[in-house]
């Protein structure tokens, strides 16, 4: 990234997101990372409390790098919920809160940061989206679709925003190893005697094993440094395992059927 870039973070307690303004910071970047609860640890970063789901907390965050900093350059919307269960029993809030959260809060950050870029015709907004947003997750119904939102709104935004000098790339990773693992939220909708019991617990196995093998959160953020400090950076990365990587590529060249079948598979249905 460039050493003189004013960079916004969200979801930066943890994660990619703490990830990400750490390393910002440490190359030089005036960095503010967002998010609801504060890290441990901000090195370097000047945190901020936000809540993506609340427009005025939104615009409040964002009026506060301004007056800081005089603009945003960078915007990286990492804040994200995940909570699993089955479509049946999920609750509402719980669908609600995943929306809200990481597709509408997503959004609400763009909003909140574009009339500045558009008026200094520059900047690169960097949605962190998810593999769960290019293929179907089980379990992970409502996650799922948050992404896949992600996915459609990046890409009607760019066509809105390229005349203005603005870049946005979507940032889609496979298994991450992060604190989520260990941490995982179940819907509270999940009954003990579920029909849904043994598919729901295989699910969550073989997320949680792809997980830890998966990729540091800090190689992920080498690659969020990568694309700042490009300039000409592509629209969609998909970082991961080279198998999760292919799995977009593949889904285009075999029927839907056969590929459903195969993902089901990974996940032990």
């Amino acid at each position: 990234m460039k050493n003189d870039q004013v960079v916004l973070v969200t979801g930066a307690s943890s994660g990619i997101g703490k990830a990400i303004a750490d390393r910002a910071a440490g190359n030089g970047g005036r960095v503010f990372g967002a998010a609801r609860n504060a890290p441990h640890s901000p090195n370097g970063f000047t945190f901020l409390s936000v809540d993506v789901r609340d427009d005025q907390s939104v615009q409040g965050c964002v009026q506060h790098v301004l007056q800081e900093a005089g603009r945003i350059d960078v915007l990286i919307n990492c804040a994200g919920v995940v909570v699993g269960g089955p479509v049946e029993e999920m609750l509402d809030d719980e669908v609600m809160d995943q929306i809200q959260t990481n597709l509408l809060g997503t959004m609400r950050m763009c909003r909140a940061v574009l009339p500045g870029m558009r008026e200094r015709r520059s900047g690169l907004i960097i949605n962190v989206g998810s593999l769960a947003g290019l293929m179907g997750i089980p379990f992970q119904a409502a996650y799922s679709a948050s992404k896949y939102g992600i996915e459609g709104f990046s890409e009607s935004l760019q066509m809105e925003i390229r005349a203005y000098g603005i870049r946005v790339v979507v940032v889609d990773p496979g298994d991450v190893a992060t604190e989520i693992t260990a941490h995982r939220k179940l819907s509270r909708g999940s009954r003990m005697d579920s029909p849904y019991g043994r598919s729901f617990e295989n699910a969550m196995a073989s997320q949680s094993e792809s997980e830890r093998r998966g990729w540091k959160a800090e190689r992920v953020a080498r690659l969020l440094g990568r694309i700042m400090s490009s300039r000409a950076p592509r629209f969609r990365y998909t970082p991961g395992p080279w198998i999760e990587r292919i799995s977009p590529a593949v889904r285009r060249l075999i029927p839907d059927r056969l590929y459903l079948r195969i993902l089901a598979g990974f996940y032990r249905q």
